[in-house]
């Protein structure tokens, strides 16, 4: 299905656009680890590094120290992440970039079918010469349709409306038509209209081009005729046809994304730093490689209360019970 954009004499113009979304999730890990204090359960592998720097480690993980950071988890959980990343950051390129380049739409359907009578010939005559130049420049042709409101009777919305009189002329994608529909008798005072693309005209005319001649044909319109309303919003798009455009408006998506995945390369890289260091340290120091697991005390060597719930911390006057 192609693009659609129009409006009303008492909305204003607007497109219509499609999006997907995605979501992913983590898994945490059971792995209690602490660089400050230690903790009840806890084994001590605080190390050096090979810089002479001291760093404080308490872990639940008693294998910590005994092999290299780098794991088939570590290895599988990268290339994922990495995968991922380029998917998305592609995927926000591709809406971001638009590549553009002159299709090979079918001149015929370049015409002006006036059923309302709502311009002259001299009109339509200078709508066609622009409506030329937009096929010279891009290769889709542009059809401008009038009615009046009859249609309402039979179809629920301009939308399917324009929609059928496309696939009425010919089933290529790559044309555009223009509705015009209003009551004959007021004039522009009450009208609707519809912009319906075929899917391969985003080749030459991409979404935000076509946006800017929606916005640009619907205040022309309010303040002048049909024709020049057309006139004035293709001119102001003639050079955006055919050409590669880049929306800036979404270049700090694209940021954003590759902070968020730095996070997890910087927590994934960090602790595989850490493993590798404290595995030096533990293979030059093997009898520094401590099985006891912290346990508390019993009775609080300050204050003497009993420590009858096992606490970690005295809660009369909070000295530390924790004991190898």
């Amino acid at each position: 299905m192609g693009r659609h954009g129009g409006g009303s004499s008492s909305g204003g113009s607007h497109g219509s656009s499609s999006g997907g979304s995605s979501r992913s999730s983590s898994s945490g890990s059971s792995t209690r680890t602490s660089t400050k204090a230690p903790f009840l359960g806890c084994y001590n592998r605080s190390y050096y590094d090979r810089h002479g720097r001291y760093h404080t480690y308490y872990t639940s993980d008693k294998d910590f120290g005994t092999g290299k950071g780098w794991s088939k988890g570590i290895i599988f959980a990268l290339i994922f992440i990495t995968i991922h990343m380029f998917l998305m950051v592609g995927a926000f390129l591709s809406s971001i970039i638009n590549i553009g380049h002159k299709i090979n739409g079918d001149a015929s359907r370049i015409e002006i079918i006036d059923n309302i009578n709502i311009m002259t010939i001299q009109e339509e005559n200078e709508v066609m010469e622009v409506l030329e130049k937009v096929y010279e420049k891009s290769g889709m042709p542009v059809s401008v349709y009038t009615a009046n409101y009859d249609w309402k009777n039979h179809y629920d919305s301009i939308e399917i409306y324009s929609e059928a009189l496309y696939y009425q002329m010919g089933l290529d994608e790559d044309s555009m038509i223009i509705v015009f529909t209003c009551k004959q008798e007021e004039s522009l005072l009450d009208f609707e209209y519809d912009m319906y693309c075929g899917d391969n005209t985003i080749k030459c005319f991409s979404d935000e081009t076509f946006d800017k001649l929606l916005d640009n044909f619907y205040k022309s319109l309010l303040n002048s005729n049909l024709s020049n309303a057309l006139i004035y919003s293709w001119n102001l798009v003639m050079d955006d046809l055919a050409s590669t455009s880049i929306n800036y408006s979404r270049i700090g998506i694209i940021v954003f994304l590759l902070g968020f995945y730095s996070i997890f390369y910087v927590v994934l890289l960090q602790g595989v730093k850490n493993k590798n260091q404290a595995y030096e340290y533990f293979k030059d120091n093997p009898d520094k490689l401590d099985y006891n697991t912290m346990k508390t005390l019993a009775i609080c060597p300050n204050c003497k209360a009993n420590n009858t719930n096992n606490d970690e911390i005295c809660p009369y006057c909070g000295t530390s019970l924790i004991i190898k």
